[in-house]
């Protein structure tokens, strides 16, 4: 599962980094604490046959729904079935994305506790996931640009917080995914958990439960907590 993430690189960065063009469809800015419902970048393939970075909103509306509340229970689609479900078949066929960000956010139960970790790539800034949208247009005539991100079984260094983890392509990856005549084998053969060693988690700041809080100091690690000593050597987290 992937219910919160970050992105605060800077779109000249991610056009570099994508070689994309920056769409004006809505503006982008630092987002420490990403959540369902909110518009934000996105990477798809536009009417010129280039990779374009627009803004899409974070759960899937398919394009049949007849209410945008939906959208709030697709944010993921399970890689294992992506291709069976009613909502995300076509979607994963003929509309594919990447979401760019940072790294996400995911919770280790304790007993009640719920305590936050990061999830980062090792090796780099960003971390792109694998994605699918799709257009839905409202009772008004407007057009809705939705997405979901692809999860899939979750690595060593995860595993113990959370089964499932976003599918992270590689920056070589992503033409591959982007690209419309991709063979759906292909696809399926990209959707892999990201290896241990380019894995980093680590312990957050609890502030970032609630959603109201958006700032940096959300991302400083935090002492103390079971992902601390030993552990980290061991190569468990």
């Amino acid at each position: 599962m992937c219910g919160r993430y970050a992105l605060f690189t800077a779109p000249d960065e991610l056009e570099k980094y994508f070689e994309a063009i920056v769409s004006r469809a809505g503006t982008i800015e630092p987002n420490y604490n990403v959540t369902p419902g909110m518009m934000m970048p996105v990477v798809a393939i536009g009417r010129e046959k280039v990779p374009v970075i627009t803004t899409f909103r974070w759960g899937l509306i398919p394009n049949w729904a007849k209410d945008p509340a939906v959208g709030y229970k697709m944010m993921n689609a399970r890689s294992e079935t992506i291709s069976e479900k009613p909502s995300f078949a076509m979607p994963f066929e003929r509309r594919r994305c990447v979401i760019p960000s940072n790294g996400f956010y995911e919770w280790l139960r304790e007993g009640k506790s719920r305590i936050p970790h990061f999830v980062r790539r090792e090796d780099d800034v960003i971390m792109t996931y694998a994605g699918i949208y799709d257009r839905w247009r409202s009772p008004e005539g407007a057009d809705v640009f939705s997405y979901s991100i692809i999860t899939t079984t979750a690595n060593e260094r995860i595993k113990h917080i959370h089964e499932r983890m976003p599918v992270v392509l590689n920056r070589e990856d992503v033409r591959r995914w982007l690209h419309p005549e991709t063979p759906l084998h292909d696809l399926q053969a990209l959707m892999q958990p990201l290896p241990d060693d380019k894995t980093r988690v680590y312990r957050v700041s609890d502030e970032v439960n609630k959603p109201a809080n958006n700032h940096a100091g959300l991302l400083d690690e935090q002492k103390g907590g079971p992902t601390d000593g030993e552990t980290l050597s061991l190569g468990l987290l």
